[in-house]
């Protein structure tokens, strides 16, 4: 009885969190429109640094979309590895695109070298889950299906 509860709790909140997921997506592609028209009213054209605005909207959506995609597949009860490495390697290219340059010389050899380092370990990963068979391109046969 107890165990029935609290699983019918679980599946309330990871129902709860797939819907914020959606609305937090849907704020997203708002925002993405707002900012788009807002760099080009402001110039009547995109500057290279409302194009990274832009991109990094873009981006934070398709995060989002992917968070979204894990909340679905760990509710459906798939192996949720890939969907997560891929939402992994969308948060870390979001860095790389909007890797900002000003400050400190050191600083930012630094923290180039740590996104380049991330970025390996996490290819690296998806690699070698590829490899051994964890992940067999669930991902990719998901968004097809």
């Amino acid at each position: 009885m107890f165990t029935k509860l609290m699983h019918q709790a679980v599946e309330l909140i990871e129902r709860a969190i797939a819907v914020l997921l959606i609305v937090i997506a849907a704020l997203g592609a708002i925002d993405l429109v707002v900012e788009l028209y807002n760099a080009i009213s402001e110039k009547g054209y995109l500057t290279p640094d409302s194009i990274l605005r832009v991109l990094d909207s873009v981006l934070v959506v398709f995060i989002v979309i992917e968070l979204f995609s894990i909340a679905l597949a760990y509710m459906e009860r798939r192996n949720v590895i890939a969907t997560v490495m891929e939402a992994g390697l969308v948060a870390v290219v979001r860095k790389l695109v909007i890797f900002e340059t000003a400050g400190d010389a050191q600083y930012i050899l630094m923290k180039a070298g740590a996104l380049a380092l991330l970025i390996v370990a996490v290819g690296f990963t998806w690699y070698l889950l590829r490899r051994s068979g964890i992940c067999e391109g669930e991902a990719a046969t998901d968004q097809i299906a």
